[in-house]
């Protein structure tokens, strides 16, 4: 614990630390036990009356409401986000969903970025809708009209940056600032980022998510979401995480909590890595395009290096031909594997139109930005010699 007075603590250092309480532990253990109880017994009436009326804060109940190894891990991603509060989910998807619930009312309206994942667009457009919760989307060039857009139902502006897949950077400043003006909640999706690139909540954002299976997890074993933000509006998303049972079972908290103690390295290794590969990709004669923030070129290069870091994990390409070059590609990498996630030790590489943007419109997809040409990679922790190896080895097939 720090005093005022006392240096706070890094990122890589609250992803170790951070959440733990180390005078609780039984026997001393080092590493928490994880409490597998679904229940949790009293030792007497009086202490079950004190529980209902609200006079016993720190007694555990049943573990879809609260669970002790559940609640370390909600701890540590919120000291990491310097939030007040946390609540983990079952996935990404199920943070999002609980954060817009919270957010909203039937008849109110969420203002997005048309350049956010393809699942949440589909609560958005498939889920929400149906309940007298409609979305305008935006486009990230005409985010400065966003007090313009807004109307009296208006209640949030939900983005995230770097977008998936092509790493459009949102000002995060500016977001909140124009949020502010408009009388707008805002969400920003961190998962590309990390909190050890970015922490939103310091430039102003009401509230951040995580898909939690990604790089805060970071090894492709468990599925996970996260929303953090003030007490108050965590309260909300508790209640509706609670309601629809989208809890987090305490062996994937334990995992995801063991995950992100190694949070810095992997997220600074996989940084490495991808700007690395961008630059080999920029000068390849099969690709068209590199969209990656940390290459001088790229439009949203100043505004990444001022607000980030680094410049993140992930990258995309176009290729210079379509389906059929992405096919030559997937089938002629060794070492790579073609899977729909990012943020593990390994590389992988997907095809945005059958997997994050599967089933869009056309019209849809141009907004994104994405084509038949375009594929992401999401960098993992190997060698980057060997990464580039296996790549330009496929994409010379073409």
């Amino acid at each position: 614990m720090t005093t005022d007075k006392d240096p706070k603590p890094s990122p890589a250092t609250i992803a170790v630390h951070g959440g733990e309480r180390p005078d609780d532990q039984p026997f001393g253990a080092v590493v928490s036990p994880v409490f597998h109880s679904a229940t949790f017994a009293f030792r007497d009436f009086a202490d079950l009356r004190r529980y209902a009326r609200g006079e016993l804060s720190d007694q555990y109940f049943y573990s879809r409401y609260a669970n002790p190894t559940v609640a370390e891990c909600e701890r540590k991603i919120a000291d990491l986000e310097g939030g007040a509060d946390c609540v983990v989910t079952s996935s990404g998807s199920a943070a999002t969903f609980c954060a817009l619930v919270a957010s909203c009312n039937e008849g109110d309206e969420i203002i997005a970025s048309d350049s956010v994942y393809g699942g949440t667009i589909k609560i958005l457009t498939k889920v929400l809708n149906r309940f007298g919760v409609l979305t305008r989307f935006i486009s990230i060039e005409d985010i400065e009209r966003l007090v313009e857009l807004k109307t009296d139902k208006s209640r949030l502006f939900w983005f995230e940056t770097p977008t998936n897949p092509l790493n459009r950077i949102v000002d995060l400043d500016r977001a909140a600032e124009l949020s502010k003006q408009a009388g707008l909640f805002s969400i920003v999706d961190n998962t590309f980022a990390t909190p050890i690139l970015q922490r939103p909540l310091r430039h102003g954002i009401d509230a951040v998510m995580h898909s939690a299976t990604k790089y805060l997890g970071g090894h492709s074993d468990l599925t996970a979401g996260a929303i953090v933000g003030s007490q108050e509006f965590i309260e909300r998303v508790r209640q509706v995480s609670v309601a629809i049972g989208t809890t987090l079972d305490p062996s994937a908290a334990y995992l995801l909590a063991r995950g992100i103690r190694t949070l810095d390295l992997r997220v600074r290794a996989a940084c490495d890595n991808a700007l690395k590969l961008a630059q080999v990709l920029a000068r390849h004669p099969k690709v068209a395009r590199v969209y990656y923030p940390g290459l001088e070129e790229d439009p949203s290069h100043k505004i990444a290096k001022g607000q980030m870091e680094a410049f993140g994990g992930t990258l995309a390409v176009d290729l210079v031909d379509g389906e059929g070059a992405a096919e030559t590609l997937f089938n002629g990498v060794r070492m790579v594997r073609t899977a729909p996630s990012l943020g593990g030790v390994e590389t992988l590489i997907s095809y945005p139109i059958y997997s994050s943007h599967a089933g869009f419109t056309p019209d849809q997809l141009r907004a994104a930005g994405v084509s038949e040409n375009t594929v992401r990679v999401a960098l993992g922790i190997e060698a980057a010699d060997d990464i580039i190896a296996d790549i330009t080895q496929a994409l010379d097939k073409i």
